[in-house]
């Protein structure tokens, strides 16, 4: 063994050289380009960027497209399509809409189409994304069909989360919410959501019909033979459904013209491609003469279908095989993202939402987690005294923004990105420093400009816009920061409606462990409207909250509106004693929401209509 040390030593180096060996001056990933193009609305961007929609199916004008005898697809409403079939026994509607509107537009269209009047017999349900438009669809008797876990996922999705703003505020980001809708910034396809979004009025049920977690089924709907799959690939209660008589597939987010997202920019769970890939090889073996995807133009001949199925889920499995690969021959993260390759007909021009460098490393974090083996990130310095350490070492702040302006000036993928390197290290030590946001600016609008994905873009133009004081929202300038926390604020009619068990839930991420320290405080508390009693006790600086049968001696009863305005700060009820106020004492809301500003009405309570919150691809 010691005697092969040297020589296994030698030949991983050896290997890892060749893996980690640049193409060129500059490594940079394959979704960046220096070809830019002007969009019809004015947008700087990339020619792949520019032709999403048509490759995705999304028309420019709503339409019921005949895909089939009795099949038709609904497109124009966005990124997400709908269809409809014509069963023996009444009509079958695959996906209700991001909106009842949207979904009232879809039928009126689909009436149009088929020349009279529609019974709707079934909805079925993919996933939960887009099953807002329900009410629209529904006729006396009619079925809704959906995974056994859909409603709980979509509640969970929704719920009153302590990281939901969070994830909410990057979802503006990387869908460019608050971006200029013409002009250089604007967003160049429809992988986009306007403000608006937040203003769609839900309409979802949930499915009484439901597909059991995990198998394949054969049912019967509406009279006509289905077969129902797990097809787990962005949310684990995703299907697909067969229709045999018909050789007609419909499938979410598994055959489309964009490399599969494994990660998303604005966060997530981890989608496991492994999972993804195992779930296909099902859908591969229907040998379907035509696929329907709801991100995706129609699909029709074996053969076409074919070739699709397998250059995307060939595609992930690719990225995911070689990743491990990379990292089993000792490469962290980054230099695995750098050296992957894929063959050209795999990825060229099909980075139009994520971006390889970016699943790759997800894959990483998924198996192996944050540490990528570099010791010094075991315990590293306070991110501000690195960024003090690191500019002193490179001649001063002064010297380092003259490379960033520099940097900015000479322009080019490597400079642009350096630059912002450069910047994010200024900005921790000032960030007011007028020369560092402005070269920042410069930088990550060029950037933004110059990537495929539409997740980057959307990152690195809210960057640019934010800097300049120029991210809008109802025509008052804000921060992501600020954004991040008028969405981390449940509103109080949405902490009324929900349970009382998700009211002090969220509860226990508002305690301050300074203020808590040696405290300890038990009592029990119900809810109006809830029989439930509820054990809430803090020790050890957290909240433990559990089901009791028994009041205790110190115990609290509330209105569903008392406890939401506690949840929100506005004081303990008087009627509640000390318990309350002794717990208040140790909360620290100021991290989550925002203490008096004014919260612009498109992010505010809107009123006793349901909304759909979500900003999910």
């Amino acid at each position: 063994m010691l005697a092969l040390g040297p020589a296994a030593v030698t030949a991983s180096t050896s290997a890892r050289a060749q893996e980690t060996k640049a193409p060129g001056p500059s490594w940079h990933s394959q979704s960046l380009t220096t070809e830019t193009v002007t969009g019809p609305n004015g947008s700087i961007t990339t020619p792949t960027a520019l032709s999403v929609n048509p490759r995705m199916g999304m028309t420019e004008t709503k339409i019921a497209e005949p895909v089939a005898p009795g099949v038709y697809a609904l497109r124009g409403w966005g990124i997400a399509h709908s269809f409809a079939i014509e069963a023996p026994n009444g009509w079958i509607i695959v996906d209700t809409g991001n909106s009842t509107q949207a979904a009232a537009e879809m039928r009126e269209t689909l009436e149009r189409a088929v020349g009279k009047k529609i019974k709707v017999a079934a909805i079925l349900l993919t996933h939960w994304h887009y099953a807002d438009g329900t009410a629209a669809w529904l006729d006396e008797g009619t079925e809704i069909w959906g995974h056994e876990h859909l409603d709980r996922n979509r509640i969970a999705s929704g719920s009153i989360g302590v990281i939901g703003g969070y994830l909410l505020s990057r979802a503006t980001a990387q869908f460019g919410v608050f971006h200029p809708t013409t002009g250089p910034d604007a967003f160049p396809n429809a992988l986009s959501f306007t403000p608006d979004k937040f203003l769609l009025v839900s309409s979802y049920k949930p499915p009484t019909k439901l597909f059991p977690d995990g198998k394949v089924i054969d049912v019967v709907i509406a009279g006509e033979p289905i077969e129902v799959a797990p097809c787990r690939t962005d949310v684990m209660d995703s299907v697909a459904f067969y229709f045999p008589q018909r050789r007609l597939m419909v499938t979410n987010f598994l055959v489309i013209e964009t490399i599969f997202n494994i990660y998303t920019l604005r966060g997530g769970a981890f989608r496991n491609p492994e999972v993804l890939v195992s779930d296909t090889r099902w859908v591969e073996s229907k040998n379907a003469e035509i696929l329907l995807d709801i991100h995706n133009q129609t699909l029709r001949g074996e053969k076409v279908v074919r070739e699709a199925l397998e250059r995307s889920i060939d595609s992930v499995q690719l990225i995911h095989d070689q990743a491990l690969r990379l990292i089993a021959s000792g490469l962290g993260p980054r230099e695995a993202a750098e050296a992957l390759y894929m063959p050209r007909n795999l990825r060229r021009s099909r980075e139009g939402y994520g971006q390889v460098e970016s699943h790759v490393r997800q894959i990483y974090n998924g198996n192996i987690g944050w540490f990528d083996g570099d010791v010094y990130d075991i315990n590293p310095l306070s991110v501000k005294e690195e960024a003090e350490r690191t500019v002193e070492a490179m001649g001063g702040r002064a010297a380092v923004q003259k490379m960033a302006t520099r940097a900015v000036a000479d322009g080019g993928l490597a400079n642009w990105r350096w630059a912002l390197k450069l910047t994010s290290l200024l900005l921790k030590l000032d960030p007011t420093d007028a020369t560092a946001r402005q070269a920042r600016t410069t930088a990550a609008r060029a950037l933004g400009q110059r990537t495929d994905s539409s997740n980057a873009r959307g990152f690195y133009i809210t960057e640019a816009l934010q800097m300049e004081g120029k991210l809008l929202v109802q025509e008052q300038p804000q921060t992501m920061d600020g954004i991040r926390k008028f969405l981390s604020t449940p509103r109080a009619e949405r902490l009324t409606a929900v349970s009382a068990e998700q009211n002090l839930q969220f509860v226990r991420y508002l305690v301050d462990p300074r203020k808590a320290e040696g405290q300890r405080l038990v009592f029990t508390l119900a809810a109006e409207g809830d029989p439930q009693i509820r054990r809430v006790e803090l020790r050890n600086s957290v909240l433990v909250i559990s089901n009791t049968d028994a009041k205790a001696a110190a115990h609290v009863d509330l209105t569903r509106s008392e406890l939401a305005n506690f949840v929100l700060g506005k004081g303990a009820p008087a009627k509640a004693g000390d318990a309350l106020t002794e717990l208040d004492r140790v909360l620290d809301r100021s991290r989550l929401m925002p203490p008096t500003t004014p919260i612009p009405a498109v992010l505010d309570a809107k009123g006793d209509l349901k909304y759909n919150d979500g900003l999910q691809h």
